[in-house]
């Protein structure tokens, strides 16, 4: 059975794995690995998968930073009685209505 067969067959046990990536970025590891790697999902080992996930983390914290600071955005400019027409800008960078 050649290794995709395998993979989907592991997607199709187990619920969780559906949404597994055929591939996984290594980021760049210093001298030891200047350039960030792509590997096929089936030749990645577990350190690879490893440093994958402190990647997709990052990218992950960063979007729910920005995600985040939007809602606050959003929350305090209705608190300060902005309409849906209005930009917050408008009223809170100068200290609100």
């Amino acid at each position: 059975m050649s290794d995709f067969t395998r993979m989907a067959a592991l997607r199709k046990r187990h619920y969780g794995l559906e949404a597994i990536p055929d591939t996984i970025v290594v980021p760049a590891l210093g001298a030891r690995r200047p350039e960030a790697a792509v590997k096929r999902i089936e030749d990645a080992t577990l350190d690879d998968i490893a440093f994958a996930l402190r990647g997709i983390e990052a990218e992950f914290n960063a979007v729910g930073d920005r995600l985040h600071a939007l809602r606050r955005l959003y929350v305090l400019a209705r608190e300060a009685g902005a309409l849906g027409c209005e930009r917050p800008i408008d009223l809170l960078a100068d200290g609100g209505r």
